[in-house]
C-alpha cells in the first residue's frame, strides 16, 4: 500500500466540544431523577440545568425531553433541540436519535432529512430499532437518501425483531419479490457493476472524540455513509486504518448489509482513515470510496 499524503491537522475543524460520557452518579443525579420520576419538573428542571452545564449528558437529555414535552415548562421544541443535540454531539445515542426524528419532522429546527439520515444512522450503529426503522423508511422514499430499496430492506430486517412496522414492511417487501414486482434479485445484471458509497461521518479532516464501550473505555467511532442507488444488490465492506506508523494498520473491518456501523478503536487520541466498499455478487465487482481521515481525541 503506498504511504499516505501529509495531512495539516492542526487546521480540521473540532467540531465536538462537550464530554462524551456522563459525569458519576451524584446525589444531585439522583435527586433529579427522582425529581422528574414524582412530577417534580421545577425541581427536576433546576437540577439538570447546573449539571446540564457541566457536560452531563443525562442532564441534557432530561432538559431536552421537559422543553420537548412541555413539562414543567411551556413546550419549547428549539431550546429543546438545542439541548439534545449538544448531548448527541458527544455520543448520547437517544440524543442522536431524537435530534434525528426533529430534524426528520422540522420540529424545533428546519427539516432536513439530509441531516435526518445522518443522525438515524448514528443511533443505529448503537442498534437503536426506532433509528434503524425510520433509516429504513427513508431509503424506502429517497427521501435524504438515494433511493434503495435493498438498504430499506436491510435496516427494516435489522429492526424487525423488536419493531413491529419493521417486521410489517420486511414482509410487504419479501412478498412483492416473491410475486415478481419489487424484488432486488429480479434486477441483478452479471455485467453491472456497483455504485460507490459515500461515508459522511467521520468526515474527511475532523476532529471527533472516542465513544465510551461497555466498560467505559473510550474506544469506539460510529462510522456511518450513504447507500447509493444500485442496479444491483451490494454488501458492504468497511475498512478502518490507524495512521501511526509508516503504512497505514487495519485495526477494524467488517462486511455487512447496512450503512451504519460502531467500530473500535486500539489507541486514542489517535489519526485514521476509513473507506466503504460496494461490494457485488460477482466476484472482482466492487467499487470502493475515497478514504476520509480523521483525528480521534479521549472522550471528555
Amino acid at each position: 500500500m503506498a504511504r499516505w499524503p501529509l495531512l495539516n491537522w492542526a487546521l480540521a475543524t473540532l467540531l465536538f466540544t462537550y464530554p462524551l460520557t456522563a459525569a458519576p452518579a451524584s446525589t444531585e443525579s439522583d435527586t433529579a431523577q427522582n425529581a422528574y420520576a414524582t412530577g417534580q419538573y421545577e425541581v427536576a428542571r433546576r437540577l439538570w440545568a447546573a449539571q446540564a452545564e457541566l457536560g452531563d449528558l443525562a442532564a441534557q437529555l432530561g432538559l431536552g425531553s421537559l422543553y420537548d414535552l412541555g413539562q414543567g415548562v411551556a413546550r419549547d421544541p428549539v431550546v429543546a433541540f438545542g439541548w439534545y443535540r449538544r448531548a448527541a454531539m458527544a455520543g448520547s445515542p437517544a440524543a442522536e436519535f431524537n435530534v434525528a426524528v426533529m430534524r426528520d419532522t422540522g420540529d424545533g429546527v428546519a427539516r432536513d432529512t439530509v441531516e435526518a439520515a445522518l443522525w438515524y444512522g448514528r443511533a443505529a450503529a448503537h442498534g437503536n430499532r426506532r433509528a434503524q426503522y425510520n433509516l429504513g423508511q427513508l431509503y424506502a422514499a429517497g427521501d435524504g437518501v438515494p433511493r434503495n430499496p435493498d438498504q430499506a430492506e436491510a435496516w427494516f430486517r435489522a429492526a424487525a425483531a423488536d419493531v413491529p412496522a419493521a417486521a410489517a414492511k420486511l414482509l410487504a417487501m419479501r412478498r412483492a419479490a416473491g410475486a415478481g414486482r419489487a424484488g432486488p434479485s429480479a434486477r441483478v445484471d452479471p455485467d453491472q457493476r456497483p455504485v460507490a458509497a459515500r461515508p459522511v461521518a467521520p468526515a474527511d479532516g475532523e476532529v471527533i472524540p472516542a465513544l465510551a464501550d461497555a466498560s467505559g473505555g473510550g474506544n469506539t467511532i460510529e462510522l456511518v455513509w450513504v447507500g447509493p442507488a444500485q442496479a444491483v444488490p451490494i454488501r458492504f465492506f468497511v475498512q478502518l486504518v490507524a495512521l501511526d506508523t509508516a503504512e497505514p494498520r487495519e485495526v477494524f473491518a467488517t462486511y455487512l448489509d447496512e450503512t451504519a456501523v460502531l467500530a473500535s478503536l486500539d489507541r486514542v487520541p489517535g489519526r485514521y482513515a476509513w473507506r466503504v466498499y460496494a461490494v457485488g455478487h460477482t466476484l472482482g465487482h466492487y467499487a470502493a470510496s475515497e478514504w476520509n481521515l480523521f483525528l480521534v481525541r479521549p472522550p471528555g
